[in-house]
């Protein structure tokens, strides 16, 4: 019943809103979420080297929280667009052309400030799963 309204109300397309503003957000959030992990465990891994030490699944984790942290701060701008552009149209919700004026209305109405709504509940959400999953990635690796 959803697809059909949705498809009858906006269209087929409509099904697709929000698609390249994902697809231009993941670029930026994944390359500053695995430059600054990077950053993280080769500095983690020197300082724990010079103790004659590996790191461990805390260090792990960490590092994970401040790269997913990095990369949402540096993103979340394009992910609040994505997100409004999704509900663009729905009952109580603004219509939006598109990226850019979601991005100039939002500006308007609540300043740079605004670009940020919603990001502390976001980041309870995701920092858990990236930094779990970056952990597990490296004690598997390790143990390959």
């Amino acid at each position: 019943d959803c697809l059909r309204r949705t498809i009858a109300t906006g269209g087929a397309r409509s099904l697709y809103k929000g698609l390249g503003t994902s697809i231009v957000g993941i670029v930026p959030y994944a390359g500053v979420d695995l430059m600054v992990n990077s950053i993280v465990r080769d500095f983690a891994s020197r300082h724990y080297a010079k103790r004659g030490e590996e790191p461990g699944v805390l260090a792990l984790l960490a590092g994970g929280m401040v790269s997913s942290t990095a990369a949402m701060l540096t993103t979340y701008p394009l992910n609040l667009v994505r997100t409004r552009l999704q509900a663009s149209g729905m009952p109580g919700a603004p219509v939006y052309e598109g990226a850019f004026d979601c991005l100039r209305q939002s500006l308007r109405a609540d300043g740079v400030r605004g670009l940020y709504r919603g990001l502390l509940p976001n980041m309870l959400k995701v920092l858990p799963a990236t930094s779990v999953s970056y952990a597990v990635y490296d004690v598997m690796q390790k143990r390959q």
